[in-house]
């Protein structure tokens, strides 16, 4: 653990693969999905926290929360446990993340997710078959702001069937987000 440059810090995994089926993504023909049991990964970071140091964790799974759930009670085990971790991770916006999801992810130690959002438009958001809406990419902007959880994002352009329109709704997304935590 010396070697690192951080040296209290992991990599680890929740799960492999992804729920999803972008039209873009290649994921779930690698992986099929599946995850760890909450009670199973609050042990090895509880054993990481104890027996080594660890206090940073980065999940680098394709998606951390694919089961909503699992998440869930990782992070409730995790604040229950009074580890004091930090973690991130690669996330899919979801409208069952709520303000009151969000905060229980911020009590664990959660400080950044890293969203795919990929578009502003409804239209392309469809023809990527992203499973989300502009409403809920925007409210879990707003709350993990509001919780203290920074958001990075990554986006695609020039989809084969956006448009000039659909750009523009993209552009006005991030404008109307960008005091928000929209790295």
């Amino acid at each position: 653990f010396s070697q690192y440059e951080v040296p209290n810090g992991v990599n680890s995994e929740i799960s492999r693969g992804c729920t999803a089926k972008c039209t873009f993504c290649e994921e779930t023909h690698f992986w099929k999905y599946r995850q760890r049991q909450s009670v199973d990964l609050v042990t090895e970071v509880e054993w990481l926290y104890y027996n080594k140091g660890t206090d940073i964790i980065w999940f680098i799974d394709s998606l951390i929360n694919g089961n909503v759930k699992e998440l869930r009670a990782f992070a409730l085990a995790l604040k229950a446990k009074g580890l004091k971790v930090r973690w991130t991770g690669y996330a899919r916006c979801d409208g069952r993340m709520d303000l009151e999801y969000l905060q229980d992810l911020a009590d664990s130690g959660c400080i950044a997710l890293s969203f795919g959002i990929e578009s502003g438009s409804e239209n392309v958001l469809k023809d990527m078959d992203k499973g989300v809406t502009v409403k809920e990419i925007e409210q879990n902007l707003r709350d993990c702001a509001t919780v203290g959880i920074e958001a990075f994002t990554t986006w695609v352009t020039g989809f084969p069937t956006e448009t000039t329109q659909d750009f523009y709704e993209t552009m006005t997304l991030i404008w109307r987000n960008r005091n928000t935590c929209l790295t």
